[in-house]
This record gives C-alpha cells, structure tokens and sequence, in this order.
C-alpha cells in the first residue's frame, strides 16, 4: 500500500471528470459533507473538494472549508484506503454553518470509512 498525497496529479480539475461524477457516480452522505464516487478510467485515485456559494458566500470562507476538508482527507486516507483504487471522489461541503475542525474531521472519516465498506473486496 502506497502513501497517498495531495497533489497536482491528483486533483480532479477536469469539469467533464467532475461532471461525470455527479452524473454517474453514487452518493454518501455525512451531517456536513456528501462524498460523491465513481470509478475511473485513471491509474490513480483523484479527488475534488467543494463548498457551495450559494451557502457561504465569502470566498475566504469557502477557501478555509475546503482547507479544513483537503487536510483531514489528507490525515486520514491512508488509514482507510489504498491508494492505487481507481476512483474519482468529489467531496461537498453543504451545511450553511461553518464548523470547526474536528467536526469536519469527523465527517471525512465517517465517509472514507463507508465508502471502504461499499467497495467490493
């Protein structure tokens, strides 16, 4: 098992790649963040991060958010995935409050943990 890391290269920037994860991918759901999946064609598993404008409307708050998201990914991935899976993952962030660290934590650990649960083995 390889070590994970946030990276240009794996970074889902593509907007078709995103697209198609919402479109055709599935869906888990936390009380602050919703992970969306679908396997991809990449050798390497590639990962989005989001938070809605329409809920946060300052950008340095959206930017914090997703900081918060990217570095509690980042903390934990290793601990529940392998990263050679061949997946896209789009994290959204759509509670309208904005919550400290640990409840964030708490969320991505939740997801990471069901979306290990619903791969096949």
């Amino acid at each position: 098992m390889s070590v994970f890391h946030l990276s240009k290269n794996t970074s889902l920037k593509n907007t078709s790649d995103i697209d198609a994860v919402f479109k055709n991918g599935e869906k888990i759901s936390s009380k602050l963040i919703s992970l969306y999946y679908v396997e991809s064609k990449n050798k390497k598993m590639k990962v989005a991060f989001s938070v809605g404008k329409k809920s946060h409307s300052l950008a340095s708050t959206r930017n914090k958010l997703k900081r918060l998201m990217k570095e509690s990914f980042r903390l934990n991935v290793n601990n529940y995935l392998n990263s050679d899976l061949k997946f896209s993952l789009v994290f959204v962030y759509f509670s309208s409050k904005e919550e400290p660290y640990k409840s964030v934590e708490d969320s991505i650990k939740f997801l990471l943990l069901s979306f290990k649960n619903k791969l096949p083995s």
